[in-house]
C-alpha cells in the first residue's frame, strides 16, 4: 500500500512540476514588423531613415534606423495594433498603419515616403565626412529642422555667435528665460534655462546627446555645467507640446511643479 501511495504521490508531484515548469517556461512572444523604407517616386531605398512603432493611442513602442538597403526591423514586446511613423533627411514625416500583430506575429512591409524641399543651406558646415554620415543627419537634427516646428541653433549660428557661454546662446529667444540661483554651489556657474509653459516659466525636459536628464538636475544645474559652450554642436528648442517631435514627446516629463513644459535637445561635438 505504501508503494501505491508513493506512486500516487510521485504522479501528483510530476503533474505539479509540469504545471510549474510550463508556467515558468512560457514562451516570450516577439511581434515583428520588417520592412523597406522607400522613396515614393522612384522606389529607391532610403538609408538612415527613422522608423517609430507606436500604439494607436500614440505611445512610442520602439524605433529603428533603416540600413543602406532601406531595411528596418521593429519588435514589439506585446501583441496589438501598431502605427509606423517614418522620416528621413530630405523626406516628409509620414505615418502608415494600423498593423495588427498577434502573438509571435510577423509581417514585411514596403513603407514609401515623399521627398520634401530642403531650404536649409548652411546648416551643415565644415563636414569632414560625407553628408549622410554626418552626426547631425544620423541623430535626426537636420530632419527635424526640415519639419519646421520649434527653434534651432545650428552649427553655423554657434560659429558666428558672440556668445561666450552656453546660457548666452539662449538669451533673447522668445519664450526662453534664464534663472540665476540665489547663492549655493551653482550660483557662480551661470543660469538655468526655463521655458514658458502653462502661462509661466517652467523647467523643460532636457536631452543631452539623446539621453533624457532628470527634471531635478535641469531645474538646478546651470546650462553651462550641463553642456559648456565649447562642446555644443547644435540645439533644438520646443516651447509647446504641439511642437515636440514624437521621439521626445512620448517621454516628456515637464515641470517638476506640474503641467506641460517644453523640451530642449542639446547635441555636443562627440564625433
Amino acid at each position: 500500500m505504501k508503494y501505491g501511495r508513493d506512486r500516487a504521490f510521485g504522479a501528483w508531484w510530476f503533474a505539479m512540476a509540469m504545471v510549474l515548469f510550463g508556467t515558468m517556461a512560457a514562451p516570450a512572444y516577439a511581434q515583428t514588423i520588417d520592412g523597406t523604407l522607400m522613396e515614393v517616386e522612384t522606389g529607391q531605398p532610403i538609408s538612415l531613415g527613422l522608423v517609430i512603432m507606436m500604439t494607436e493611442s500614440g505611445d512610442s513602442v520602439t524605433s529603428g534606423v533603416s540600413n543602406g538597403q532601406g531595411r528596418f526591423s521593429l519588435t514589439a514586446p506585446e501583441a496589438g495594433s501598431f502605427i509606423l511613423v517614418a522620416s528621413a533627411f530630405g523626406f516628409k514625416e509620414t505615418a502608415a498603419g494600423v498593423f495588427e500583430l498577434g502573438p509571435d506575429g510577423e509581417m514585411d512591409v514596403e513603407f514609401r515616403i515623399a521627398a520634401a524641399p530642403m531650404p536649409i543651406d548652411g546648416i551643415l558646415v565644415s563636414l569632414q565626412r560625407p553628408a549622410l554620415e554626418h552626426q547631425l543627419v544620423k541623430n535626426g537634427f537636420v530632419r527635424r529642422v526640415t519639419r519646421g516646428l520649434g527653434r534651432f541653433i545650428t552649427p553655423i549660428m554657434i560659429e558666428e555667435s558672440a556668445a561666450i557661454s552656453a546660457e548666452e546662446l539662449f538669451r533673447g529667444i522668445p519664450g526662453v528665460g534664464l534663472v540665476y540661483p540665489q547663492g549655493g554651489i551653482n550660483s557662480f556657474q551661470g543660469a538655468t534655462v526655463r521655458l514658458i509653459g502653462t502661462g509661466q516659466y517652467c523647467t523643460p525636459t532636457i536631452y543631452l546627446d539623446g539621453t533624457r536628464l532628470s527634471v531635478e538636475m535641469t531645474a538646478s544645474m546651470p546650462i553651462e555645467v550641463i553642456a559648456p559652450l565649447a562642446t555644443i554642436d547644435a540645439v533644438e528648442i520646443y516651447r509647446r507640446p504641439a511642437e515636440i517631435p514624437v521621439e521626445y514627446g512620448m517621454t516628456q516629463s515637464g515641470s517638476s511643479q506640474g503641467g506641460n513644459c517644453g523640451v530642449i535637445v542639446l547635441w555636443t561635438r562627440t564625433r
